[in-house]
């Protein structure tokens, strides 16, 4: 759904995705950093600003374009929003250039935060294919916990039917994953 909502943190920027961010995203991801999502990789730059625009569109669904130093290196998103319960953090995908920099610790701080603390909410999602070690352990070592795998939960990228690793963050462990990632990206 459309939203004015801007997250920042230092040189890191989360604002409105749009369409028009289609072109530059498109440029920024391949097919092997794709394969964890649901959707077929978009073919061109009109593909992916197809894409961002139902992605836009979806109710409950808060996307964001993800600027460090004003360039764009990503998205990710908000999702599945239950006011005043949860909401589940996902479609993510950065440039290689940014893996394991600060730009994941600091986008999820700043998600976490505004689910937290301005949502008020309970809980706090987050999802990957059993099949991306990569993300499963990012996903661990912000300190969310492994809830375990939903079996044949959704269609893959590939056609096939994806297992689902499942993790959360609570409200009562937020704090302690606050202190977490802050001291990550202190270091």
């Amino acid at each position: 759904m459309k939203h004015e909502i801007v997250l920042t943190r230092g040189d890191l920027t989360l604002r409105p995705l749009t369409p028009d961010d289609g072109p530059a995203l498109r440029e920024l991801v391949d097919a092997a950093m794709w394969a964890g999502n649901s959707a077929p990789l978009p073919v061109d730059g009109a593909a992916m600003s197809a894409h961002l625009a139902e992605l836009s569109e979806r109710e409950g669904t808060f996307a964001f374009a993800v600027e460090q130093g004003g360039e764009l290196v990503g998205r990710t998103s908000l999702y599945d929003l239950v006011p005043g319960l949860r909401v589940e953090v996902g479609h993510t995908v950065y440039a290689r250039r940014v893996w394991g920099t600060s730009v994941n610790p600091g986008c999820k701080l700043l998600l976490f935060g505004h689910a937290f603390e301005e949502w008020a909410l309970e809980r706090v999602a987050l999802r990957c294919d059993h099949r991306n070690a990569r993300s499963h352990a990012a996903i661990a070592r912000l300190g969310a916990t492994f809830e375990g795998t939903l079996r044949r939960f959704r269609p893959a990228a590939d056609g096939t039917i994806a297992d689902v690793d499942y993790f959360s963050v609570v409200r009562e462990e937020w704090p302690a994953v606050r202190g977490g990632l802050e001291a990550r990206l202190a270091a």
